[in-house]
């Protein structure tokens, strides 16, 4: 057997590891509270930053209300706002989520989850002196603005096109996401049709979107008169249509992680478990995923899959009690927190290396950080249930 000595020592190991991870984690969070005030003082109350690259000169680009990323950044100053106490971020966050209240007549698109769930719903949980009560009026709005991007035939809400639109019906896998507006909503008002609703499009997306192997596609074009499927149009954002884009294959495992939560639906943790297993037997050794599982070994790694997948894995864990997906979530965080993934200070975000979507390595979209501040105050013990 081991001797004693040999045992203490694994044990010295192990504990200098943990620390270390945490040590990486508290550098994340010092990495946001450096950059934050910088770039909130950039922006205008209607101004909202997307992505970071070089030609730049790192700082983030600015788009409007209405694009699908504008609730990030002020999901971001409310994350930042309870993770420290410093009022400044939860002023500046109100400013830049008042500026959206009209986005929850949108119908024009699915992303109104992302556009108003970042924003008004991370400030009714995690700021408790914000305007709650009118920031539960503009959800709830906003849930019944989604579902009428709803098709009872092909039992899903549309992602792209308009919702007249009956010659074709397109569903991509981000659209997991905006359920938990749904999810919410329906727990807040005691509205079974909303839940229903996001019920029915976890089930299909897991019936129509997971390959043999846990793979999964991007985009799947119904049609909306039979609900039959029209095509598997594979991966519009990824290498190819039989190929598996990184970032969907996250949306995947974070989306039905999501739905169990709200529904505690066996089945749904099953389906989280399966796009799971896909995503670790085919990542790199670092944990941070080529953007497209079927790339060249040479082609750009995605630091979204990688923190989107990190923030998921910690309440999977919960779910599974599995501490396993606690220590790879760390594991994921820690690798993150360096070079080549680290952007360092002459970049406004804390991430890079989102090559793909700007065609160089030294880019960020700003869901990555999004997603990496959330995993941070995860494994620093926030909650994720928005009560």
């Amino acid at each position: 057997g081991r001797s004693h000595l040999s045992i203490l020592k694994a044990a010295v190991v192990c504990a200098l590891v943990v620390y270390a991870l945490a040590d990486d984690v508290d550098d994340v969070i010092s990495a946001f509270k450096s950059k934050i005030p910088t770039v909130m003082a950039a922006v205008g109350d209607t101004d909202y930053p997307s992505s970071t690259a070089p030609d730049s000169n790192n700082h983030y680009k600015w788009g409007t209300s209405s694009g699908w990323t504008s609730g990030f950044f002020p999901g971001v100053l409310w994350q930042m706002a309870n993770l420290t106490g410093d009022s400044s971020f939860a002023e500046k966050a109100a400013a830049m989520t008042k500026g959206r209240a009209k986005e929850a007549n949108d119908t024009s698109t699915h992303d109104i989850g992302f556009m108003t769930f970042g924003s008004f719903g991370n400030g009714i949980k995690l700021w408790s002196k914000s305007d709650a009560e009118a920031y539960e009026m503009i959800l709830t709005q906003a849930a019944h603005s989604l579902a009428k991007r709803y098709n009872p035939i092909v039992g899903m809400t549309r992602s792209w096109g308009s919702i007249d639109d009956d010659s074709k019906f397109e569903v991509i896998i981000d659209n997991l996401l905006n359920l938990e507006l749904l999810f919410w909503v329906a727990a807040k008002t005691n509205n079974s049709t909303l839940y229903n609703m996001a019920v029915s499009h976890v089930d299909r997306t897991a019936q129509f979107w997971i390959r043999p192997d846990g793979s999964t596609y991007h985009l799947v074009v119904f049609n909306p008169k039979t609900g039959a499927v029209i095509s598997r149009s594979g991966t519009p954002q990824g290498l190819a249509v039989n190929s598996t884009w990184a970032r969907g294959q996250a949306w995947g495992i974070y989306g039905f992680t999501m739905a169990y939560r709200y529904t505690k639906e066996a089945r749904f943790l099953g389906y989280a478990q399966n796009v799971t297993s896909y995503w670790l037997k085919n990542t790199e050794s670092d944990y941070v995923p080529l953007w497209d599982f079927d790339c060249k070994p040479d082609d750009f790694r995605d630091t979204s899959s990688a923190t989107i997948t990190a923030s998921a894995f910690i309440e999977l864990a919960s779910y599974l009690k599995d501490p396993h997906f606690i220590d790879l979530a760390k594991t994921i965080v820690s690798n993150v927190a360096k070079a080549p993934y680290f952007a360092g200070d002459a970049s406004d975000a804390v991430l890079q290396a989102n090559g793909h979507d700007c065609k160089t390595a030294g880019c960020t979209v700003i869901e990555t950080d999004y997603y990496l501040l959330e995993a941070a105050r995860r494994l620093k013990g926030a909650p994720w249930a928005l009560h």
